[in-house]
């Protein structure tokens, strides 16, 4: 319901409203954070990027556009365009499962997205060519998480994706007022959810020996704590920095060419 769906259950819709009291600045951010998603899946199909693996994709927001359909509309590649959403909520596979029915280019798995090992011999998973680029989606996802669970999921999807995959992922940073996360954490806690908000130090030693790129409030992105991390994995070349991401300092050397 943050992103604007309205097949929110009574439940999930209090929280929301609870949520929003804590932290009116939340909704704007979680739906900015899930339009630059998209925006970016757009930009790495145009630079020939034609695997999507969304981990922790959640329910299908109805009348929306979708990773797939956007993957498969902007595909450069000569490969055909293929998605693989991955949710353990019964509720949330079921949904997009519903809503790929009459789709070939996308499909949608149960199963626990910490478990890398069950998940890469998944026969879905399987499916993708993995001798070729991977783009791994964890949008909304690692805040949710330990500090465990999330490094060494990033740590294994590092160690099993194949050369040029890159891993995309967005996540609350810690603030002060006007965007006090310390409420919205509250109010999430009273919910029975854990949100984890992280200092950018901690996100930046994920990414092992992977470059990464960040986009995010110390970019001049935006004043919400929020910020996008795009890993890829070490090998020459330029990146294809998307171009409606600012960039941050220490980053002016990776400056590529516009793609527009």
């Amino acid at each position: 319901e943050l992103l604007g769906g309205d097949s929110a259950s009574p439940l999930d819709s209090a929280v929301v409203r609870r949520v929003t009291e804590a932290a009116p600045w939340w909704p704007a951010a979680a739906q900015k954070l899930h339009r630059d998603g998209l925006r970016l899946v757009v930009h790495l199909a145009a630079q020939g990027l034609d695997q999507y693996l969304d981990l922790g994709s959640g329910c299908p927001s109805p009348g929306r556009r979708q990773v797939h359909g956007l993957a498969t509309a902007f595909n450069r590649s000569r490969h055909a365009a293929r998605t693989v959403y991955v949710d353990r909520d019964p509720h949330a596979h079921d949904d997009r499962r519903i809503s790929l029915v009459d789709r070939t280019d996308a499909v949608s798995v149960r199963a626990d997205i910490t478990d890398t090992g069950a998940l890469f011999e998944h026969p879905a998973v399987q499916q993708l060519d993995l001798q070729r680029p991977i783009v791994v989606l964890l949008h909304d996802v690692l805040h949710w998480m330990p500090d465990e669970t999330a490094a060494r999921l990033i740590a294994d999807l590092r160690r099993r994706l194949p050369r040029g995959s890159l891993i995309s992922f967005t996540h609350l940073l810690p603030a002060p007022p006007p965007y006090a996360t310390t409420p919205l954490v509250g109010a999430y806690r009273e919910a029975g959810m854990r949100l984890r908000p992280r200092d950018l130090s901690a996100i930046t030693a994920w990414n092992g020996t992977w470059p990464a790129y960040t986009h995010g409030p110390h970019t001049g992105a935006g004043p919400q704590p929020v910020c996008a991390s795009l890993l890829r994995t070490p090998r020459p070349g330029p990146f294809p920095r998307p171009t409606f991401w600012s960039l941050s300092r220490g980053q002016a050397s990776h400056r590529t060419p516009s793609t527009r």
